[in-house]
């Protein structure tokens, strides 16, 4: 067995991605397997690029010359498109300011990668959505005197009331739903794990209650909200599952509006948005509901104060620009509330 040159280096690695991330910086798994991946390519390119076996590595290699050519390395070998790449990049920098915080980097080199610029990417126009019309033919479809369309309806409802990702919602465990009386409200924890609270609609309540009748008669807080039975285990619902159910619902969607755009989790998420933004939401507060990690808190204080926020409920509640017939935003006279619903208490 060769004997690593570097093992300073490789030690750091492992406490970067064991120790510091999940622990220290909280991030969440997929967040840690990406840091992970890129490493694993850099290594990859180095081999095949560079001839470098991996007990060779040094930290001397963590350079702008060979981090530049491992992007370029990466559009033209592996085909990546450049948000992959400026990915990439990122996990890259974040790694390397970390070697030279433990003073395993020196800064010159450090600095000099810092200097790598992202490739710009034009934004992807929106052009799919929902009309409020169509969630409520979409919501009409599900057979709900079946277990399956009960289900496929709460589902579809909560993915669209909460304004959730699809991930967000799969992970949900019974006891993140809080019911007292027709107020509800959701409570999420988002990418990076970061926390926040969505109120639910009278209407979505209403389908809570029906559905946890029939797959939740244990009240068990601790088992996953959706979920599937195979050989007698309790497993949580997967994204595949998801999949399977929005295509059936829109091949019908599309009988009756041959318009319908194709359905996936991420549709209703940005339904919901769009909706808001409809009603008259300020865009801050809208990105504090998604959970949108690029908010900035200043933008809460500057524009979202409680009277603005009960002004927005208000227009989001009437009957042309929601969904649900009924929707109460029901904090609209608690202060405190409203406050920590949108990060500011």
């Amino acid at each position: 067995m060769k004997k690593i040159k570097d093992p300073e280096l490789f030690k750091t690695i492992k406490y970067f991605l064991t120790v510091y991330l999940p622990t220290i910086k909280a991030k969440s798994p997929h967040t840690i397997q990406a840091y992970k991946d890129t490493i694993n390519l850099f290594f990859l390119f180095l081999k095949s690029c560079k001839n470098l076996e991996l007990h060779a590595l040094k930290t001397d290699h963590f350079n702008q010359g060979n981090l530049i050519e491992f992007l370029d390395w990466l559009k033209s070998e592996r085909k990546n498109i450049d948000s992959t790449r400026n990915q990439r990049l990122m996990n890259m920098r974040v790694f390397c300011k970390y070697l030279a915080r433990e003073d395993i980097l020196v800064y010159e080199s450090y600095s000099r990668i810092q200097q790598i610029s992202k490739i710009p990417v034009p934004e992807k126009p929106f052009t799919d959505n929902l009309s409020i019309k169509d969630m409520k033919m979409l919501l009409e479809i599900p057979d709900a005197t079946k277990k399956s369309g009960l289900r496929d309806q709460f589902y579809i409802a909560l993915l669209y009331d909460s304004g959730c990702r699809n991930q967000e919602i799969l992970d949900l465990k019974l006891k993140d739903i809080q019911i007292n009386g027709n107020m509800g409200c959701v409570n999420i924890t988002g990418k990076g794990r970061k926390f926040r609270v969505t109120p639910l609609s009278k209407e979505v309540i209403s389908m809570y209650r029906k559905y946890t009748d029939v797959f939740h008669q244990n009240r068990d807080g601790s088992r996953y909200l959706f979920y599937t039975i195979r050989n007698g285990v309790i497993t949580q619902m997967s994204a595949d599952n998801v999949a399977r159910f929005l295509n059936n619902y829109e091949r019908i969607a599309r009988e009756r509006n041959s318009e319908i755009p194709h359905l996936h989790p991420h549709l209703f998420r940005h339904a919901r948005a769009f909706h808001l933004y409809q009603a008259g939401m300020p865009l801050p507060i809208i990105s504090q509901w998604l959970g949108h990690s690029q908010m900035e808190t200043t933008l809460i204080y500057a524009y979202a104060d409680a009277e603005m926020k009960r002004d927005s409920i208000d227009k989001i509640t009437r009957p042309e620009n929601s969904v649900f017939t009924d929707e109460v935003f029901m904090y609209q006279d608690d202060d405190l509330m409203i406050k920590r619903l949108y990060g500011l208490a």
